[in-house]
């Protein structure tokens, strides 16, 4: 009598049978790891975004100076304002010169949104000339809300912003404004 080696043909079915259902999860847990992933990345980034947008808006806010400056036209406009339009508008001191550049230290930002697009406009002059064209940023995309107000107390200012975008969705931020603008 021959004694049997290796494997029945049976055996081999069920052993690759019990593979494939092996396989077959496990690509599935792969498939919903890796697209967790990819919008955790992207939940990442959009927060690194908004933190941006706060940080900087902070900063200028932080940096007011009590120094008018003038637009286009020749015409005054307060260190602090909100426009007509609704961007907001500030002086700020701010203004880093590393390599010692012979300009002012004091800057003129706008904060608007275009397009559902927020962007922070920064002129090279504080009192602009007709022709004066600012250096945009662009900041957070998206936005489909923007509302500014100035809010004054008995001894601080501060200014109010309410955005609303994807993916957060409606956000307020108060931030007390230096100086006496």
């Amino acid at each position: 009598m021959r004694t049997a080696r290796g494997f029945t043909l049976l055996e081999l079915v069920v052993a690759l049978a019990v593979f494939a259902v092996l396989a077959t999860l496990a690509y599935g847990s792969l498939a919903q790891l890796l697209a967790a992933r990819d919008r955790l990345a992207g939940r990442a980034e959009a927060l690194g975004r908004l933190q941006l947008a706060y940080s900087l808006l902070e900063r200028d806010c932080q940096a007011l100076v009590a120094r008018p400056a003038r637009d286009e036209l020749g015409d005054p406009e307060p260190p602090l304002r909100r426009a007509p339009d609704g961007s907001l508008e500030i002086t700020q001191g701010a203004w880093s010169n590393p390599l010692d550049q012979p300009r002012a230290q004091l800057q003129r930002v706008r904060w608007q949104v275009r397009n559902g697009v927020l962007y922070r406009d920064a002129w090279p002059v504080l009192d602009r000339v007709p022709g004066s064209r600012p250096n945009s940023q662009r900041v957070l995309d998206e936005v489909q809300h923007f509302a500014v107000g100035i809010e004054t107390g008995r001894t601080e200012r501060a200014v109010s912003v309410r955005l609303d975008g994807r993916p957060f969705g409606p956000i307020e931020w108060l931030f007390v404004v230096a100086g006496e603008a």
